[in-house]
C-alpha cells in the first residue's frame, strides 16, 4: 500500500547499502547514513503505530553506536546481528504492508542484543531539546578521536555546501530541490553529531533542519530573513565545530561569543511572510533577458495567453504566435530550475596526490627514455612501433588525469565572495549584486588557499569604497543597484582573476597628490596612468584622508600586493572616474599540465606554453630595426615589436646573435607583443609544471620547471616576466 511506501524505501535503503559494506568495518560516514536512517524510521513507525518495528529499529541503532565505539568484545556478532535486524525489520514492514499487522515475534531478537550490550530494549527515542549553552564539548568522551577527526573535516565541508545552496535558494526560492540540497548536510550534522554526544551541535543542527523542514512543506516561504536566520545557524555551528577542532588539537581560544538561545528565539519566531519573499523570474523575464523577445512581444503574448480559453501558459502561446522556438522556451525554463547536479566524491589526502602525481612524471621520463633509446629508433618491428606508441598514449593520458586531481575550479571561491558581497552590502545600507564569468576555471587546490584573503580584500574594499551610493548613482545616471563583477580566466600560461565594479573609479589626481604630499613620489617624474594606479600599493598610502580622497581604494591594499607577489603574480588596474575599476590578479600556474613549445637557446632549452605564442618566423634581414627610445625592434606584418634576446636574459652564449640567421617566436603579453630570439625550435611537447622550490621562487621570467623526455630539466618561461626583465 502507497501509505508504507516511504517506510519500506527507509528499510530497502538501509539493506541495500548493507550488502556493499566490506567484512565488519562500518565508518563514521556509513554509520552517520544508518543513523539517520534509522532515526526516520523510528519515526515512521512511532506516526504509524509499528511499536515492534521501532523496537527493532531503536535496538539495531543501540548496537551499531556501540560497534563504531569499539563498547562490544565480538564485532563480527555484533554485525550478523545487525544483518538479522534489518531482515527483521524488512519483514516486519512487509507485513504491515500486506496486512497491517504482525504476528511475530521480537523478543528473542532484542535479547540477543541485550545479551551483546548489556542493554534491554531502548525507550522512546526524547527529541533534541535547547537549554542554556554549556562549555565546549567534552573531547574525552568521545571513545575514538579519529571518529571526531571525520566530523570535524565533513562538518566544515557541509557548512561550506549549505553555505553555496543557500544562495542558490535565494535566487530560485520556490525550487524545493534546492531546500533539499540544504536539509540534507544539516541532517548529516546532527545525526553524526547526536551520535558523538555533541548535544550543542547536534541541537542546533536539529533546530535549523526543522525550519527547513517547514519550507518544505510549505508551511514557510522563502524570504531574506530566513536566509539571513539559516547563514547565522550555519555560522554558529562552524564556529562550534572550529572550537571542537581547536580544543582537540590542545589550542584552546577564548569561549564563543555566541548566543545559541538568542539564535534559537530568532528561528522559533520566523513566520511566513511573503511580502520578503525574493521574486523568482518569470519565464517571460528571462526570454527578453535572453534577447528572444521584446518586452512588447511579451506583453502581447500575456494579453493573448489570457484570451485563450482555457488560458495558455505564455510559454505555449508565444510558441503558437511564431514570436519564439520550442528551443528558446526549453532553454529559458532550463534556466529558471537549474541546479547544480550532485556530484559523488571520494576524499584524499593531498599528499598521496603529490606522490602519485610525481611518479606519473617518473613513467613519463622513463617511457620518453624508451622512445629515444637508439635500439627502439633503428628497430623496423611495426608491432613495437604500434606497442610504444600505444603505451605512449596511455601514460599521456595517464598524466593528465593525474595532474587534473589536484585542480579545482574556482566556483566555490567566488560563490563565497557573493556571499561576503551580501553580508558588507546589507551593512553599508547598499544594493549590491554579483555577476561570475569563467566559474569553471580550474587551478590548483593550494592557489586557490592562498588568493582567498587577497580577493576579500578587494571584494572588501569595492563594496565599502568603490559602489557609491544608491543617492549618488541615481544622480549619475547609473542603476540604483551596483555590480560587482567576478571573472577568471587562462592567458599565456597565466590564471588571470578581474574584480569589477562600476562604482566611482580610481581619482588618478588625488593619488597622485597624496602621494607627492607623502614624498612617496617625485613630483618631477612623469608617471603613466598604471604606475600612478599601482602608488596604492605603496606601505603607508592609505590614511583616513585618503578613503575621502581616493575612494578609499588604499585599504590594505598593500597587504593584498604582499598576498599576490608571494605567488609570484601581479596586479593590474584599469579605472575610469564615474565609470569603475577593474583590477586584474595574475598568477603563473604552478601544477598543471600544459602544451608548450620546446625552444634551444645555446645549450639550454626552454618551454613556452602555446597559448602564449602568436607566431614563429625567420625574419628577413630587412626586417630588422633599431629605433631610438624603443630599442631593438622587428618588423611583423607591418607591425614593430620589441625583440628580447634570450641568451641577454640568461647569460647565455649562443649560436645566432644575428636574428635573420636565428628563430623569432612572436609571444603575446597582457597588453602587447615582444619578440623572442631564440636558436632552435625542438617541438612540442605536453608537460607538468613544477615549482622551482624557494631559490627560484623570485626569478621573474620563469614560472616553473618539467621533466623533458630524456631526464633534463627545462624552465617554462613567463612571458610576462620575461617583457619586465628587458624594460629594465
Amino acid at each position: 500500500m502507497e501509505e508504507y511506501d516511504t517506510l519500506m524505501s527507509l528499510i530497502d535503503g538501509m539493506a541495500s547499502d548493507f550488502l556493499f559494506i566490506d567484512g565488519s568495518e562500518i565508518d563514521m560516514i556509513t554509520a552517520g547514513k544508518f543513523l539517520n536512517n534509522l532515526e526516520g524510521l523510528i519515526k515512521e513507525a512511532d506516526g504509524r503505530k509499528i511499536f515492534q518495528l521501532k523496537t527493532v529499529a531503536g535496538g539495531v541503532s543501540s548496537l551499531l553506536e556501540k560497534i563504531v565505539l569499539d563498547d562490544i568484545d565480538d564485532k563480527e556478532a555484533g554485525f550478523n546481528i545487525l544483518e538479522k535486524g534489518i531482515a527483521l525489520m524488512q519483514e516486519i514492514g512487509e507485513s504491515f504492508k500486506n496486512t497491517r499487522g504482525y504476528e511475530g515475534n521480537i523478543e528473542n531478537f532484542m535479547e540477543s542484543i541485550a545479551a551483546l550490550t548489556g542493554a534491554r530494549i531502548l525507550e522512546e527515542p526524547v527529541e533534541a531539546s535547547w537549554e542554556e549553552p554549556q562549555p565546549a564539548e567534552a573531547i574525552d568522551e568521545i571513545q575514538d578521536d579519529s571518529l571526531l577527526r571525520d566530523f570535524i573535516v565533513e562538518g566544515l565541508e557541509y557548512i561550506d555546501e549549505i553555505e553555496v545552496n543557500l544562495l542558490n535558494l535565494e535566487q530560485e526560492p520556490e525550487n524545493l530541490d534546492c531546500v533539499n540540497t540544504i536539509f540534507r548536510p544539516f541532517h548529516s550534522i546532527k545525526g553524526v553529531a547526536g551520535f558523538l554526544n555533541l548535544e550543542r551541535i547536534s541541537d542546533l543542527a536539529h533546530s535549523l533542519e526543522n525550519l527547513l523542514d517547514r519550507v518544505r512543506n510549505k508551511e514557510l516561504s522563502v524570504s531574506s530573513r530566513l536566509i539571513d536566520i539559516i547563514l547565522d545557524g550555519a555560522d554558529a555551528l562552524k564556529a562550534l565545530i572550529v572550537e571542537l577542532k581547536e580544543n582537540m588539537e590542545g589550542n584552546p581560544g577564548d569561549p564563543l561569543k555566541i548566543d545559541l538561545t538568542a539564535l534559537k528565539k530568532q528561528i522559533e519566531s520566523v513566520e511566513s511572510d511573503d511580502s520578503d519573499t525574493v521574486e523568482v523570474k518569470k519565464l517571460g523575464e528571462i526570454l527578453v533577458e535572453d534577447g528572444a523577445i521584446t518586452e512588447e512581444n511579451l506583453e502581447q503574448g500575456l494579453e493573448a495567453a489570457e484570451k485563450l480559453i482555457p488560458p495558455k501558459k505564455i510559454g505555449e502561446a508565444l510558441i503558437s504566435e511564431g514570436k519564439v522556438t520550442p528551443k528558446q522556451v526549453s532553454q529559458a525554463l532550463r534556466k529558471q530550475t537549474k541546479q547544480a547536479a550532485d556530484t559523488a566524491v571520494i576524499r584524499v589526502n593531498i599528499t598521496k596526490l603529490d606522490d602519485l602525481i610525481d611518479m606519473v612524471g617518473e613513467l613519463v621520463i622513463t617511457q620518453a627514455m624508451i622512445r629515444q633509446n637508439s635500439f627502439v629508433l633503428s628497430n623496423s618491428d611495426r608491432k613495437l612501433g604500434r606497442d610504444v606508441s600505444r603505451l605512449s598514449s596511455i601514460i599521456s593520458e595517464l598524466q593528465r588525469t593525474s595532474t587534473s586531481l589536484r585542480m579545482v575550479s574556482i566556483k566555490q571561491t567566488f560563490q563565497r565572495m557573493s556571499r561576503l558581497v551580501r553580508d558588507l552590502s546589507r551593512d553599508a545600507g547598499k544594493k549590491v549584486g554579483v555577476v561570475t564569468e569563467g566559474e569553471d576555471t580550474e587551478i590548483d587546490k593550494n592557489m586557490v588557499e592562498e588568493i582567498y584573503n587577497p580577493l576579500v580584500h578587494m571584494v572588501r574594499n569595492a563594496v565599502d569604497h568603490g559602489i557609491d551610493s544608491s543617492e549618488e548613482r541615481l544622480k549619475a545616471g547609473k542603476p540604483e543597484k551596483g555590480i560587482i563583477r567576478l571573472k577568471a580566466f587562462h592567458r599565456g600560461g597565466n590564471v588571470v582573476i578581474e574584480i569589477s565594479d562600476d562604482g566611482k573609479g580610481l581619482d588618478k589626481d588625488g593619488i597622485l597628490k597624496k602621494a607627492v604630499k607623502k614624498k612617496l613620489v617625485d613630483s618631477s617624474h612623469e608617471l603613466s596612468d598604471q604606475n600612478i594606479y599601482k602608488l596604492i600599493f605603496l606601505p603607508g598610502f592609505s590614511t583616513a584622508a585618503a578613503i575621502t580622497d581616493i575612494s578609499g581604494r588604499g585599504v590594505g591594499m598593500d597587504v593584498v600586493k604582499q598576498a599576490v607577489e608571494k605567488l609570484r603574480g601581479k596586479i593590474d588596474i584599469d579605472s575610469t572616474m564615474n565609470k569603475g575599476s577593474t583590477f586584474a590578479l595574475s598568477f603563473p600556474l604552478t601544477m598543471a599540465i600544459i602544451n608548450g613549445m620546446i625552444v634551444r637557446v645555446g645549450s639550454e632549452r626552454y618551454i613556452i606554453p602555446l597559448t602564449a605564442i602568436r607566431q614563429l618566423l625567420r625574419p628577413e634581414k630587412k626586417s630588422y630595426n633599431i629605433i631610438i627610445g624603443t630599442g631593438e625592434t622587428i618588423n611583423v606584418m607591418g607591425n614593430l615589436l620589441s625583440l628580447i634576446r634570450m641568451y641577454n636574459i640568461f647569460g647565455i652564449e649562443p649560436d645566432h646573435k644575428n636574428p635573420w640567421e636565428a628563430i623569432v617566436v612572436v609571444v603575446e603579453g597582457e597588453n602587447n607583443s615582444k619578440c623572442l630570439l631564440v636558436d632552435e625550435i625542438l617541438g612540442e611537447e605536453e608537460v607538468v609544471i613544477k615549482s622551482l622550490g624557494e631559490s627560484f621562487k623570485n626569478k621573474k621570467g620563469i614560472s616553473g620547471g618539467a621533466i623533458l623526455g630524456d631526464g633534463n630539466i627545462g624552465l617554462i618561461l613567463d612571458t610576462e616576466g620575461l617583457f619586465e626583465l628587458s624594460e629594465i
